[in-house]
């Protein structure tokens, strides 16, 4: 073969190696950085789970006493 022509050959070839590493990378750093169905649904999952108990805790937790002058105060005004 051509050296020259061989010569080409190999800096093309070294380019598109370059750029499908580079492709590569950028896939990497997409998939890292953004979950997936499953790690999304859990998340979604607990932020429910979490204001669920927060409904509940309150609903059945006893109320705070208010001190009398207070109610005394707001029902005279």
């Amino acid at each position: 073969m051509n050296p020259l022509l061989l010569e080409v050959m190999l800096k093309e070839k070294r380019r598109d190696m370059l750029e499908e590493a580079k492709r590569q990378r950028l896939v990497a750093i997409y998939n890292h950085d953004n979950p997936g169905r499953r790690a999304r649904f859990q998340l979604a999952l607990g932020d429910f789970l979490i204001r669920l108990g927060k409904k509940l805790k309150r609903r059945y937790t006893r109320p705070l006493d208010l001190d009398g002058d207070l109610c005394r105060k707001v029902t005279t005004d």
